[in-house]
């Protein structure tokens, strides 16, 4: 083998092929590396001596964007600085600039529709794991092409399995980290099953959380029911969607909706397990094999999705924030 060198024009040719996957989903790139935006996908880089790469030592948020609007951005940002402050991170800027810099990067990759990604770094400059080398944390953004929620919930539901894998102490739980080794591995065990899910359960064998998303249940008595909060992280869309739920309490469509801890003998017995995002609830129709309720997408599944894609078309300012409105103007 002859190695050779490679020159900046060689890496960074118009189209390159190493960057073929994802061309057509990365919109645009905001990096305070560079203190800019970028909308080529080639020039979408991170220095491989940031700690976010070498360490995992970093948070992040991801929240949709629906016509227009990004969807509980003010409950993720206060998410975002929640995982600062827990592992002691200092925001390279205040909350208003990053929200800034975040719309004014949606509203340059000029998508109604899309996914955002945050990432705040501990900072570059040496593969350490000593956290107080950086000189400075860094923040990106990420624009995806992607439209949710619009193909309606799985007309067959899906399947999910409970998870072999170590589940992360509280502590670690609560932080939106990017160290998602744990959390990929529960993927990739639902993947040998052929399951769409992993579920993970807490030391006390109450259920806790799948690898990305939370989980919550109907049981035959119809109360919505989701697990505490000590050993997960507090979902904005299940948050989100709990306050939703209450409309289906106040129309007799749920009986009540609890807090509490949950077994897996209730998760079997239970009439609905839904799987819950930002903007979105899957139905889970099979559990270990076992068929949850009737085997099909209950009704609260159904209900909780049309009044998430209500809430993301015309709810309250609160959770929709227009993108123009923070577009500054030259």
């Amino acid at each position: 083998m002859s190695l050779r060198v490679l020159s900046r024009d060689e890496i960074f040719t118009k189209a390159p092929e190493w960057r073929e996957p994802g061309r057509s989903k990365y919109l645009a790139m905001y990096s305070s590396v560079f203190g800019g935006v970028v909308v080529e996908p080639a020039l979408m880089v991170i220095p491989l001596d940031d700690h976010i790469i070498n360490r995992g030592d970093g948070i992040f948020e991801f929240f949709p964007v629906k016509n227009g609007y990004a969807y509980c951005f003010d409950a993720h940002l206060a998410r975002l600085e929640r995982s600062a402050e827990i592992i002691s991170l200092d925001l390279p800027f205040d909350i208003a600039t990053i929200k800034q810099i975040a719309l004014e990067t949606v509203a340059i990759a000029g998508a109604k529709d899309c996914g955002v990604r945050l990432f705040v770094s501990r900072g570059l400059g040496d593969f350490e794991c000593d956290p107080t080398t950086p000189k400075k944390s860094l923040f990106y953004v990420i624009v995806l092409g992607m439209k949710l929620g619009d193909t309606g919930i799985p007309p067959e539901g899906v399947s999910a399995i409970t998870t072999h894998v170590p589940i992360k102490p509280g502590f670690y739980a609560q932080v939106k980290t990017t160290c998602y080794l744990l959390n990929a591995l529960v993927h990739l065990e639902a993947h040998r099953n052929n399951a769409s899910f992993g579920i993970w359960y807490d030391q006390e064998g109450h259920l806790a959380e799948a690898a990305t998303s939370c989980v919550a249940i109907v049981n035959q008595e119809k109360i919505l029911k989701y697990p505490r909060f000590e050993h997960i992280l507090k979902g904005t869309g299940l948050i989100r969607g709990v306050e939703l739920a209450k409309e289906l309490v106040k129309s007799g469509e749920l009986k009540g909706i609890s807090q509490t801890d949950i077994t897996q003998h209730e998760v079997y017995e239970s009439s609905e397990m839904l799987v819950l995002g930002s903007g979105r609830v899957i139905p889970v129709v099979k559990y270990d094999g076992r068929s949850i309720g009737s085997g099909k997408p209950g009704p609260v599944s159904r209900r909780l999705w049309e009044l998430f894609q209500k809430d993301m078309a015309e709810g309250p300012s609160e959770v929709r924030t227009r993108i123009e409105k923070y577009i500054k103007e030259d």
